[in-house]
Order: structure tokens, then sequence, then C-alpha cells
């Protein structure tokens, strides 16, 4: 697992190395990869925001952008699934390059604004 295409690749977070280390125990042949993921977030106190298949586009099968929580506001993330069946990436949504990477943050925040609605 390794976290990659970065803007700024520094030090990632520690909550993107848990995610990291946790997608690591996981069977993707068994789970497949939402399971893969949605397992690895149970662990960590973590939601998938969405998934969507990317059918190669930035060299991804499938994408999912995760919220990971922790006290504070949600660390937001990127899980990767490669075309070419390698492990799993995850990436710093903040320092990402891949374009579903802003549609996360939006996302979040549009989520953000609804439930201070209710």
């Amino acid at each position: 697992m390794t976290t990659s295409i970065a803007k700024n690749p520094g030090t990632p977070s520690l909550e993107v190395v848990e995610l990291e280390l946790a997608l690591q125990h996981q069977d993707l042949l068994i789970t497949g990869f939402e399971g893969a993921v949605r397992r690895a977030l149970e662990r960590l106190g973590g939601s998938i925001l969405f998934r969507m298949r990317m059918d190669g586009a930035s060299g991804c099968d499938w994408i999912a952008a995760v919220a990971l929580e922790r006290g504070g506001a949600p660390k937001l993330a990127i899980v990767a699934q490669p075309i070419d069946g390698g492990s799993l990436r995850v990436e710093d949504a903040e320092t990402s390059d891949l374009p579903v990477a802003r549609l996360a943050t939006a996302y979040a925040n549009l989520i953000g604004q609804l439930k201070t609605l209710q």
C-alpha cells in the first residue's frame, strides 16, 4: 500500500496511515473493493462518502471518497484501486491530484451544511 499522486507528498496524516494499515488486512478477492474499504472504515470509525467506477481513468478501476472521523473535523481521504491490480492506494483528499478529490471535499462540505439545517 502506498500513498501517491499527491501535490505535496510530505508526511501522510496519522488517519491516512491507519487507513492504509487497515486496508492491508483486507482480502480484496473475497470482499471486493467496497467491502474491503467498509471493513477498514468500521475498524477506524469512518464512512464512505461515495464510490465511483473509473474504468481506467486516472489509472484507477475504482475510487472511494472516505471521511475518517476522530474527534474533530473529519479527515477526507481517497482510496483508489489501480488498474494494474496492485495494492489499494490511500491519498489525503487535500493533497491528491486525482480530480475526484475536489468532489470529495465539496460533497463533505455540502453534507456538513445539510446537517446544520436539521
